[in-house]
């Protein structure tokens, strides 16, 4: 009989894991990150590292390298597979392989994901330092699956299980305090109000709730009622935008969409000032050919262009001013403000919870911003003096509130600033009783 040859059997286990078959949609990469003299440390990345620990470790067992099991280490907020034979121990630490989902997406997803599999799997919101952290990780990444009640369908388990698995490539511990704060804040709304299921809004809705309504979670209660859940994540002082637009839907919310197109005419000027830009070019707004042409004289003028864009900020920021102002919108602005920043159009009420890496709690200031809406008997926008991209609305009728916004361009390489045109990004951050 011939000799058992550790090495053998280790290279025959990680040869079928490399060139055995493939799991459909499934990428993987295997390296050595260190070798010592008793400890081989492999780092294998993967799109699916629940399913790629368990092929590893089917394949050390196959071939009887030695004792496979798992453990926490520092430097994985996943537990490893440890395979300890009688030559040497090898460690395989699994990461995640980079994908095309954006880090916004991503951060957001973790802090709306997570606190929905921690409650329905009654997964704890422990303490919040590093080792706990890891620690509540990794019992997402082992509660999560297709079947949890919180996904409203496949499409989103399926995009649910990118965002777990792909959790470490965004801000992993900044999140993950986040989504644990939100879960704490979940127990303490179920000590007083008892939940029957926590449902995730990514794409889906859950059954009579508007597509288009904000909530990020939506919690039901026993009584059968839906209260959806906008969630803000960021720092304890900080102020995280409460809306998050576009010029253009804000024209045509007011019927006024004739009126956006115009503002390319009392745009355009500016652009005929940049060389190789003419009348001809003119039909090319808002395309990709016109957007390169302004890039690429940013790159050799930015200076200039940046006024040019100053200017057109100014305009846009202006004319928005007097689409607010205009007295014969009056109703139609009030109408603006409490569905589209309000946010209340819904027949699901919405309540808005700021989170951080210390707390959870809800937002009060939206609940001044709708009994000011509702109130409100003169609506006045002015222009910042500080700013060029903010401007104010304030809102009377027997007291005052001031509700902070900004307009600029949110889009980057050829389509930012001047190659976003019109269509610039239009931000709600805050209100405040002045």
């Amino acid at each position: 009989m011939a000799q058992f040859n550790e090495t053998v059997a280790l290279h025959k286990a990680l040869d079928e894991f490399q060139n055995g078959k493939e799991v459909d949609d499934i990428d993987e990469e295997i390296g050595v990150k260190s070798a010592g003299k008793t400890v081989v440390k492999y780092v294998v990345k993967s799109t699916d590292r629940e399913t790629t620990r368990v092929r590893v470790e089917v394949a050390l067992k196959k071939y009887k390298v030695g004792r496979v099991g798992r453990k926490q280490v520092s430097d994985s907020s996943m537990q490893v597979t440890e395979c300890i034979g009688k030559d040497g121990r090898y460690v395989f630490v699994y990461k995640p392989l980079k994908g095309g989902m954006s880090q916004t997406t991503l951060n957001a997803s973790i802090t709306e994901l997570f606190p929905c599999i921690a409650w329905e799997t009654g997964i704890q919101g422990g303490r919040s330092d590093r080792q706990a952290i890891r620690g509540f990780y990794d019992k997402i990444i082992q509660n999560n699956n297709s079947k949890l009640n919180c996904y409203l369908s496949t499409q989103d388990a399926a995009a649910g299980h990118d965002f777990v698995q792909k959790a470490e490539l965004g801000k992993f511990e900044e999140k993950v305090k986040n989504a644990i704060n939100i879960l704490r804040w979940i127990r303490r709304v179920e000590s007083k109000h008892p939940i029957s299921q926590i449902y995730w809004g990514y794409r889906k809705k859950p059954t009579g709730v508007m597509s288009n309504h904000p909530g990020d979670i939506f919690i039901k209660f026993t009584n059968g009622n839906l209260l959806g859940v906008s969630l803000k994540a960021g720092g304890a002082k900080t102020d995280e935008p409460k809306l998050n637009t576009y010029v253009k839907p804000i024209y045509d919310f007011y019927g006024k969409t004739a009126e956006y197109n115009k503002l390319k005419d009392k745009l355009w000027p500016q652009y005929e000032q940049i060389p190789g830009i003419d009348e001809d070019d003119k039909k090319d707004w808002g395309r990709n050919s016109l957007a390169l042409k302004t890039f690429e004289f940013e790159k050799q003028d930015p200076k200039s262009y940046n006024e040019l864009y100053d200017k057109n900020l100014g305009i846009i920021r202006n004319e928005l001013i007097k689409l607010i102002n205009n007295k014969s919108n009056f109703t139609k602005t009030k109408q603006w403000l409490s569905e589209k920043v309000a946010q209340q159009q819904q027949d699901v009420p919405l309540v808005v919870v700021k989170a951080t890496e210390a707390f959870a709690k809800r937002d009060k200031a939206s609940d001044i911003l709708i009994e000011a809406v509702a109130a409100v008997k003169k609506i006045e926008a002015t222009a910042s003096t500080s700013s060029k991209q903010a401007f104010h609305i304030k809102l009377t009728d027997g007291s005052k509130v001031m509700m902070d916004f900004s307009t600029r361009t949110n889009k980057v390489g050829a389509n930012h600033k001047l190659g976003q045109f019109s269509n610039l990004a239009v931000k709600f951050n805050k209100v405040k009783p002045v």
